[in-house]
């Protein structure tokens, strides 16, 4: 979830800066949130760099893959980038898996959750804020300002799903259930190598008994590198684990697993 989300949902923010974030949504310019607060500015650089990570990396028939797609964000780019490919989108939420393949008819919008394993499982929609939406609810966001409904869900594995697929980019963004994600994928990132855009926030990742480093460390041992979504060289263990600036993080194979 975008960092505007984030702070439009607090409850404490002066009139003015509200004010303008909703300006920005209601334009489409997130650089007005970005002239008031650092954290949009973060987030625009973060947004900015995956669109150039899609449009570097997608060509073709390349196939992208959506995990938590919510109303297609992020998946607009991808289309855009890669018009001819087989993109591939996940949405639990039956409202916004339908506004997806409405939005998107060429895409293969599946309307489950993903996770480590296959089964069913309650899921917690906030109506009023449904990027804060999970498996796990979000002790952030109370009943008023959340309107949360709860529902029962199909659950599935990246390994099941992809069977036969050969993704050039996944992207995960699962308000803390990225390691369940990762945990069932080994084997499509083993053998397909996609470059994986993912979220990560260490006070969502807490909700599911995950580690700050445990994304870190199941990616290594899958023969991937983690650097920010903006550039740089990339990140230690140690780094990834206390970084709270960054939300969005890259993960690169290092060369074909062996």
């Amino acid at each position: 979830m975008s960092y505007s989300a984030r702070l439009m949902a607090q409850p404490s923010v002066p009139f003015l800066r509200r004010a303008t974030g909703a300006l920005s949504r209601r334009l489409d310019r997130p650089e007005l949130l970005a002239t008031v607060y650092a954290g949009p500015r973060r987030e625009l650089h973060e947004e900015i760099a995956i669109r150039a990570v899609l449009g570097a990396s997608l060509a073709g028939q390349a196939t992208y893959v959506d995990v938590g797609t919510n109303r297609g964000q992020v998946l607009g780019e991808a289309v855009r980038a890669a018009p001819q490919g087989s993109h591939i989108a996940f949405e639990p939420i039956p409202e916004l898996a339908a506004q997806v393949n409405a939005a998107f008819p060429s895409v293969d919008c599946r309307e489950m959750a993903i996770g480590a394993q296959a089964g069913t499982a309650e899921f917690c929609h906030f109506k009023s804020l449904d990027g804060w939406s999970g498996l796990r609810r979000s002790p952030e966001i109370s009943d008023e300002r959340g309107d949360p409904e709860y529902l029962n869900v199909a659950v599935s594995t990246l390994d099941a799903q992809l069977e036969g697929v050969e993704p050039r980019v996944v992207k995960i963004d699962v308000e803390g259930a990225e390691l369940d994600v990762l945990q069932g994928a080994r084997t499509i990132l083993a053998q397909a190598r996609p470059l994986v855009i993912f979220e990560h926030v260490a006070s969502a990742s807490a909700l599911y008994g995950a580690a700050p480093e445990a994304p870190y460390d199941l990616l290594v041992e899958l023969g991937y590198e983690v650097l920010p979504i903006t550039g740089g060289p990339p990140a230690t263990r140690a780094e990834f684990a206390r970084e709270a600036e960054i939300v969005n993080w890259l993960a690169r194979p290092l060369a074909a697993a062996g």
